[in-house]
Formats: structure tokens, C-alpha cells, sequence
């Protein structure tokens, strides 16, 4: 794999991660801290969407991989 691709995927996935908690609420768990509830949302995002696009491109490697394991 590309680091190019892994890169794009890697960004795709902290917005889509992004995209899928923004209508949570984190200032209503933490009313006298907002900044922080914001700070927090954006974390979440970066750390689901690396976990997630690391899961797709192990998948990815994978099933690429299973030619090269099966033909020998």
C-alpha cells in the first residue's frame, strides 16, 4: 500500500468519525468546561478514525495477501 492512500484513508476516517459524533453533546457531561468538551470531541474523532482506518487497511493487506498464501 501507498503511504499516499494510507494518509487519505487515514484523514477520511477521523472526519467520518467526526461526522458520526457530532450530534453528541459532550458540554452536557461537562457544563463548566466547554472548551474542553470541544477539545474532547475532536480527540475521540482523531483516535476512532486512526483505529478505524487501521482496521481497513490491515483488512486491505490482508486480502492481498491471501493470493500470494494460497498459491504456494
Amino acid at each position: 500500500m501507498s503511504p499516499i492512500f494510507d494518509l487519505s484513508l487515514t484523514l477520511i476516517m477521523i472526519y467520518f468519525f467526526f461526522w458520526a459524533i457530532r450530534p453528541i453533546n459532550f458540554a452536557k457531561f461537562m457544563p463548566y468546561t466547554p472548551v474542553q468538551a470541544t477539545f474532547l470531541k475532536v480527540m475521540l474523532a482523531i483516535i476512532g478514525g486512526y483505529l478505524l482506518s487501521s482496521f481497513f487497511i490491515s483488512i486491505t493487506q490482508w486480502v492481498l495477501q491471501i493470493p500470494d498464501a494460497v498459491l504456494k
